[in-house]
């Protein structure tokens, strides 16, 4: 086992390059600035945990040059960073930017590594411990992690994960593609540790997700669609509806979402409660069942 820390300029010398995970957490603008305030001014505080690129790409995980973002094909002069990703890129901003200081003010940190100090761990057990008990994954981070490390094609969280890519909470993602919360954290860490829930491998209700988001992105805004609020308003029209209705919700209820006029659509996401009235999910449900209401006589 190897216990020695690592520096980047050791690496370098040897000819070894830092790669990561492709499906690894996307680096966060926001954060990797606030590292760089942090070591620019503290410098590196704790190590980067590594281990061979070879030994992940055996693992049959995705590896790419964290630099140029090409996949590492065989690995041997490769490390892979299971964690620090943004602080491994602040250091390569802050490189960049000596070149426009002055030299008293250039950034002179060193970048530190450690391996894996239980090779024991597979490399899918230790990233999910590193990422999810000691620094918590938020929900897009933990369907990103299932991806990259199981195998099964799972439909159904492809689905979740196109609206947790673009801002959906997994939450809201989950009620469009399960009408429940069916697909938390919980099962999606169960996942990643080898053991699939079966609401990950059911695929019956994609199409009826997939169709209501996509009529309903002609009338509401993106933001709007975020949230739970529309998707909490359908499920309960849904469980609402008789039985032998159902067959025909989602027809009748993607119709209805793709043709709201949007003076009405902006007066929904406008809306706002009252201190000792009405909540703001109050006042939009009660609209959106009166719009239901008429569209439901004037068409059925």
């Amino acid at each position: 086992m190897r216990k020695e820390i690592l520096t980047l300029s050791e690496l370098n010398e040897k000819g070894v390059k830092v790669a990561r995970l492709a499906g690894n957490r996307d680096l966060n603008e926001k954060a990797v600035k606030a590292k760089m305030k942090s070591m620019r001014e503290y410098g590196q505080l704790v190590p980067a945990i590594i281990v061979d690129a070879s030994t992940a790409i055996k693992d049959g995980l995705k590896v790419i040059d964290f630099t140029t973002g090409e996949e590492i094909k065989d690995g041997n002069d490769y490390v892979v960073l299971l964690d620090a990703n943004h602080r491994y890129s602040a250091h390569l901003r802050l490189l960049e930017e000596n070149a426009k200081v002055e030299p008293d003010k250039q950034y002179k940190g060193e970048f530190y590594f450690v391996y894996s100090l239980n090779p024991s761990v597979g490399i899918e057990k230790a990233l999910a411990e590193i990422n999810i008990a000691t620094t918590p994954w938020k929900g897009a981070d933990y369907v990103k992690g299932v991806k990259m490390m199981v195998e099964e094609e799972l439909p159904t969280l492809d689905f979740v994960s196109d609206l947790t890519c673009v801002g959906y909470s997994l939450d809201a993602a989950s009620k469009w593609a399960t009408f429940g919360s069916k697909i938390n954290k919980t099962v999606l860490v169960r996942a990643i540790n080898g053991n699939i829930d079966e609401v990950l491998r059911k695929s019956n209700n994609i199409n009826r997700g997939r169709t209501l988001v996509e009529a309903a992105k002609k009338s509401f805004s993106t933001e709007f669609l975020k949230s739970r609020t529309l998707i909490d308003w359908i499920i309960g029209k849904y469980e609402d509806t008789d039985d032998s209705e159902k067959s025909t919700f989602t027809k009748n209820m993607s119709h209805f979402l793709a043709n709201v006029q949007r003076e009405n659509a902006e007066n929904i996401e406008k809306a706002k409660g009252t201190r000792g009235g009405k909540t703001k999910e109050t006042i939009i449900y009660e609209e959106l069942s009166r719009l239901w209401k008429n569209y439901m006589e004037e068409n059925y």
